[in-house]
C-alpha cells in the first residue's frame, strides 16, 4: 500500500520560536522523501527525552528527600546541643552561687576572729603570781635543819675540836653569838643535849 502521507495537505500550527529552525529542517527532510526516517527518529528522541525527564524527576525527589533528612538531623542536633548547654549553664550558675556563699562565710569568720583578738588585747593582763610578792612569804626565813657537829664544823669552816671546845668553854648565849660571827649567813647555833644536834637560832 503506497504511503499517502505526502499527499495530505500541510496544517498550519504555531511553533515556539526556539524550535522554528528545527521545524524548517524537518520540513526540508520531509520534502526530500525522508518522512518515515524523520518520524522514527523523532519517536526515539521523544522516548529518550521522556526517560531523561523521569530520571531527572526521580533524582530531584531523591535530592529533596536527602535535604529533608539533613534538615531533620540538623534540627535534632541543634535541640540536643541546646539541651546539653542548658544544664551546663545551670551548673555554672550553681557553682558561682556556692563560691559566693563560701566567700561570705570566710569573710564573716575573719571578722569574728579580729573581734576576738581585739577583745583579748583589751583585757587587763593578769600579774604573774610571785612568791616574793606574797605578804605571807615576806619576812620568812627558809627553815634550816639541825646539823651534826661534823656538819656544823664544815659549815663554819672549823674543826670539830674547835666547835666542841667553844661549846664547852662558852655559856650557851655566848656560843650562839660566837657561831653567828663564824657563820656566813649570820646564823647562830645552839646545842641540844637531848638530840645531840646543833639547832639554828636566828
Amino acid at each position: 500500500m503506497p504511503d499517502t502521507s505526502n499527499d495530505k495537505p500541510s496544517q498550519m500550527i504555531r511553533v515556539p520560536t526556539p524550535l522554528i529552525p528545527a521545524v524548517r529542517e524537518l520540513s526540508r527532510l520531509h520534502r526530500q522523501g525522508l518522512t518515515n526516517e524523520v518520524l522514527h527518529s523523532l519517536d526515539e528522541l521523544i522516548l529518550a527525552l521522556d526517560s531523561n525527564s523521569r530520571s531527572a524527576n526521580s533524582t530531584n525527589q531523591t535530592l529533596l528527600a536527602i535535604c529533608s533528612r539533613l534538615d531533620k538531623l540538623e534540627s535534632q542536633l541543634s535541640g540536643e546541643s541546646n539541651s546539653k548547654e542548658t544544664p551546663s549553664i545551670h551548673n555554672l550558675a550553681d557553682l558561682e552561687q556556692k563560691i559566693e556563699v563560701i566567700t561570705n562565710r570566710m569573710a564573716q569568720f575573719a571578722e569574728a576572729i579580729i573581734k576576738i583578738q581585739n577583745h583579748l588585747n583589751n583585757q587587763p593582763r593578769r600579774q604573774k603570781k610571785s612568791y616574793y610578792n606574797n605578804s605571807s612569804y615576806q619576812g620568812q626565813t627558809p627553815r634550816i635543819q639541825p646539823l651534826t657537829e661534823e656538819s656544823l664544823a664544815a659549815r663554819l669552816g672549823l674543826t670539830i675540836e674547835t666547835i666542841r671546845e667553844q661549846r664547852i668553854n662558852l655559856p650557851p648565849p655566848l656560843f650562839v653569838a660566837w657561831c653567828k660571827g663564824k657563820d656566813k649567813s649570820g646564823m647562830g647555833w645552839q646545842f641540844n643535849q637531848d638530840t645531840g644536834l646543833y639547832h639554828p637560832v636566828s
